[in-house]
């Protein structure tokens, strides 16, 4: 289960004064729309939440008609659309857009409702991949979507597509095996993907069950000062709880497109301040300055076979 603290549910037309905005806009309320799809169904689901996304991509778009981050979020809407009527079709269950191991089965013939949905989902991920193809989440999404309309061969294709990407995506690898019957060489050691923004993610996770359930907060970020702002403020409550879990992290991964990436454990940096306090190295921390090429504000993204909003996320998994 999801939390964005910095949701705002009502998504006032008149105060998107630019670009920025409405596409902070468009993350925020999307993300509120994809929890309720998490175990809702489309009878749950409330009209003016979808308005809300659809509202700020319409704001984003009439100033940028070709924009890559409106594109993705009406693609995760589409999606979201989708996995609220396979709650209701198959009773819950595994959520088969994050499950490895309870991939989609294919939806029935005479679900024309579903193959309406998972057919918007594919016009949406086609649009967003053509303005930007180098987009895991649009490829995985489209994927998704073929492998429940029953197109194997295509969905397997995109699957390979979305590890071309990522190829730590170990979803999309469990895919391309089970649809082509092949073994797959394992990914390089080194993290590398071709995402084409470049974004900080600041997570501090617990496991706290032998299940492998994690409980934590996961910032997706496009600025450093706001991962050092971030951790500080979140610093005492990880220290609090530290030996609470049955493994715990808490560290930075930044990916720079077309350069280095990687990341730091910040539990290893740890050093006293000058009253005595824990506080941070950051002169020992691996988070450079994302000049060029940072993941426009709003901008959802999939990172080694997760989804991610932009901004604060808790997580109870």
């Amino acid at each position: 289960m999801y939390a964005n603290s910095d949701h705002y549910r009502v998504v006032v037309m008149s105060d998107m004064t630019d670009i920025e905005s409405a596409r902070r806009a468009a993350g925020a309320s999307l993300q509120y729309f994809w929890e309720a799809t998490e175990y809702g169904t489309l009878d749950d689901l409330e009209d003016e939440d979808e308005d809300e996304v659809r509202d700020a991509c319409a704001a984003i778009q009439e100033a940028v008609p070709d924009d890559p981050t409106s594109a993705v979020c009406l693609t995760v809407l589409a999606l979201g659309k989708l996995r609220a009527h396979l709650n209701e079709v198959s009773d819950g269950g595994e959520d088969h857009f994050e499950s490895q191991y309870d991939p989609p089965a294919g939806l029935d013939e005479d679900d024309e409702l579903g193959q309406e949905l998972a057919g918007e989902v594919v016009e949406a991920a086609r649009h967003a991949l053509g303005l930007q193809p180098d987009d895991n989440l649009a490829a995985f999404s489209l994927a998704c979507a073929l492998h429940w309309l029953g197109e194997d061969e295509s969905a397997a294709a995109a699957y390979r597509e979305a590890l071309r990407i990522d190829p730590h995506d170990d979803i999309a690898r469990a895919r391309v095996e089970e649809l082509e019957d092949v073994v797959l060489p394992d990914p390089p050691a080194r993290i590398t993907t071709r995402h084409p923004y470049g974004f900080h993610l600041l997570e501090m996770t617990r496991l706290v069950g032998h299940s492998g359930g994690a409980k934590g907060q996961v910032w997706l970020l496009n600025d450093a000062s706001a991962v050092r702002s971030a951790a500080e403020d979140y610093l005492a409550e990880w220290l609090d709880g530290r030996g609470q879990g049955l493994d715990e992290d808490f560290g930075v991964w930044t990916h720079v497109p077309g350069g280095q990436s990687g990341g730091t454990e910040l539990a290893e940096v740890l050093r006293q301040d000058p009253a005595g306090g824990p506080a941070l190295d950051w002169s020992r921390v691996f988070l450079p300055s994302l000049a060029h090429g940072r993941l426009p504000a709003g901008h959802p993204v999939r990172w080694l076979g997760r989804l991610h909003f932009f901004g604060r996320t808790e997580h109870d998994d």
